[in-house]
């Protein structure tokens, strides 16, 4: 081989070399030593909900959106209430206040669903058409996103899907990609939250998604190191977000992530684990209007976000 052809390969194999990595979204290649935290909002426990929208606890709602923490990058309306409950007045907030005041100050506002929506597709023959998914991913958009300019859609996969429900799954998300997440570079985001290790329709699907958010509540931070090598093969270290929980009222799951004292907490661990092949992506927390609670204290108060402020500080060094 002549040096003037070794030349010519070189860079011909390095660029094969970038094009084989897992993908990288525009947010993260934009800030790659950024930590992101996010954050789960349950709608039911905003002051603009009745009490009861998902509570028989006689207690009053008293947490607003927009007392969520500057420092959150993310949040998600993370929404379930029981059937004829008035929520206008939330959704009319979320769109008029909320979502304004919360993008004024950096924070984006996605909306998490569960990922019966995604393979839930209309078809007329035996499987969807090209046309039937593109229609699903587009009512998926105009009814989750549009009404409220949200900036992303969070699938929660917690199931164990049939082949048929895969296959359609994954359709959805390849139709999805086309607007939302790395692949569609419009700024939107696409994120997989699951509670699973690496399973077959992410391995499919992964270089639809900006992030990878897994629900490890109540798992040791060792135990992240292997649940990472199984996705290590589908993302980059900066896309994986480990997350741990506050502990909700009457919920009988003691995760114990948050539990006093701070340095030796388990949600502390995981602010400074790592995987051994580079930095996370940052980290997030379910219930955030829960921080500071304990197991067993169902009263609904105030936060002053005391646990998620310093899981931030702890990510950033300080």
């Amino acid at each position: 081989m002549s040096k003037k052809l070794t030349f010519l390969l070189i860079p011909i194999f390095i660029l094969l070399s970038f094009s084989l990595l897992p993908n990288q979204s525009n947010a993260i290649e934009a800030n790659p030593e950024d930590p992101i935290m996010m954050a789960y909002y349950r709608t039911w426990r905003d002051i603009t909900m009745p009490h009861d929208a998902n509570s028989t606890l006689p207690d009053q709602n008293v947490t607003a959106m927009t007392d969520i923490p500057e420092g959150v990058d993310i949040v998600s309306v993370f929404h379930y209430v029981n059937p004829g409950t008035n929520q206008q007045k939330f959704w009319d907030t979320l769109k008029t206040t909320y979502v304004p005041l919360l993008h004024a100050r950096g924070t984006r506002v996605i909306r998490t669903i569960d990922i019966r929506e995604v393979w839930n597709v209309p078809h007329t023959g035996v499987t969807p058409t090209t046309a039937e998914y593109e229609r699903h991913a587009q009512q998926l958009i105009d009814t989750y996103l549009t009404p409220w300019n949200l900036d992303g859609l969070d699938v929660d996969m917690e199931s164990s899907l049939t082949a048929q429900q895969e296959e359609m799954a994954v359709g959805t998300f390849k139709a999805l990609s086309k607007q939302l997440g790395p692949k569609a570079n419009t700024g939107k985001l696409l994120i997989y939250d699951t509670n699973k290790d690496n399973h077959s329709l992410f391995k499919k699907t992964a270089s639809y998604f900006d992030y990878l958010f897994v629900q490890a509540y109540g798992r040791s931070a060792a135990s992240l190191d292997n649940t990472w090598n199984t996705y290590k093969t589908s993302i980059i270290p900066q896309q994986f977000l480990p997350g741990i929980s506050f502990p909700e009222e009457q919920d009988q799951n003691r995760w114990n992530d948050t539990v006093d004292p701070y340095q030796t907490s388990r949600a502390y661990s995981y602010a400074k684990w790592h995987p051994k092949d580079g930095q996370k992506g940052g980290m997030f927390v379910y219930a955030i209007d829960r921080d500071g609670k304990q197991f067993g204290d169902d009263t609904i108060t105030k936060t002053d976000f005391s646990w998620t402020k310093r899981l931030i500080n702890t990510m950033n060094g300080q």
